[in-house]
């Protein structure tokens, strides 16, 4: 499940760059993610379980709120934006940090500690993206900073989503689809509330049907499917593992990008996608039992 949301992500970044080619904004295209979402998952939920499923408890309404805050104002918007002022594969770089941002709190937060195995491939994952995206980049212009804030605000979502989703799916309430559907609902009002006071819709002149066509893929893929599976995946392996696996992402991207864009990797990015690839794979071994290994 966790490498089934990498696949779909992969393509994500590339895409944020097309759409705000075509001059809408990615805060209007989460924005209409998270309604559509909310109205999808929303009426599946009523048509199999009934109205009931949506009394929830105080707590619980409570934590839902926090999560669709990282999720969608955090993680999602923050991702596309910083794709809008960053190269995509420096908005994957700084992204990608989170591995390390998660397991430090998933030790306090979660009470899983990281093995040290994962502490190390967390560590091989930043050295394989400064491979393939810092020695890998030929010129020397400088990084936005607004960029590097929002790519930063990702980080934050990233790893708190992870961490949070985990712990609400250890306390008796793993559906990953209240996870989803309540998210969204309230991230997204919170979003569209926020943009509507402060930003405006003036963006939404430049909707074409190209346009728009692309937005379905950010919306229901990236967001849909993918963290349907990512939430899903929560409810049976740790966060730290999960986010190692979802750096997978970074790989699949570079594998789209001669299809969307027309760039060949360079041999820095497929150096740093290798390492990124054993550092993934030694995340997944399971420590033995002592007394296993005991003679």
């Amino acid at each position: 499940m966790a490498l089934g949301t990498a696949l779909i992500w992969g393509p994500t970044g590339a895409i944020a760059k097309m759409i705000t080619s075509n001059g809408l904004s990615q805060i209007s295209v989460v924005s209409y993610r998270a309604v559509s979402i909310a109205i999808l998952i929303g009426a599946w939920l009523w048509m199999k379980k009934g109205i009931s499923v949506f009394r929830i408890s105080k707590e619980r309404l409570t934590a839902y709120t926090l999560l669709g805050i990282l999720t969608i104002i955090f993680n999602s918007t923050g991702f596309m934006m910083s794709c809008v002022y960053l190269s995509v594969p420096q908005a994957l770089m700084l992204g990608y940090t989170s591995p390390i941002v998660t397991m430090a709190g998933s030790a306090c937060l979660t009470g899983e500690k990281p093995t040290p195995v994962q502490v190390i491939a967390g560590f091989m994952v930043l050295l394989g993206l400064y491979i393939g995206f810092v020695m890998g980049t030929e010129s020397g212009g400088s990084i936005s900073l607004v960029g590097v804030a929002w790519a930063g605000v990702s980080v934050t979502g990233s790893s708190g989503q992870a961490l949070l989703s985990r712990r609400i799916s250890k306390t008796g309430y793993p559906d990953p689809l209240l996870q989803l559907f309540f998210a969204h609902l309230l991230g997204g009002f919170i979003l569209i509330v926020g943009r509507t006071l402060f930003g405006g819709w003036s963006d939404l002149a430049n909707l074409t049907p190209h346009a728009f066509a692309l937005a379905q893929y950010p919306a229901l893929m990236s967001g849909l499917v993918a963290y349907g599976l990512l939430f899903s995946a929560l409810k049976h392996i740790p966060a730290p593992l999960v986010s190692l696996i979802c750096t997978l992402e970074i790989v699949f991207a570079l594998m789209m990008t001669p299809l969307l864009v027309h760039q060949i990797p360079t041999m820095h990015e497929i150096t740093g996608c290798s390492i990124i690839l054993a550092a993934v794979a030694c995340s997944t071994i399971r420590p033995k039992p002592l007394e296993a290994v005991l003679p």
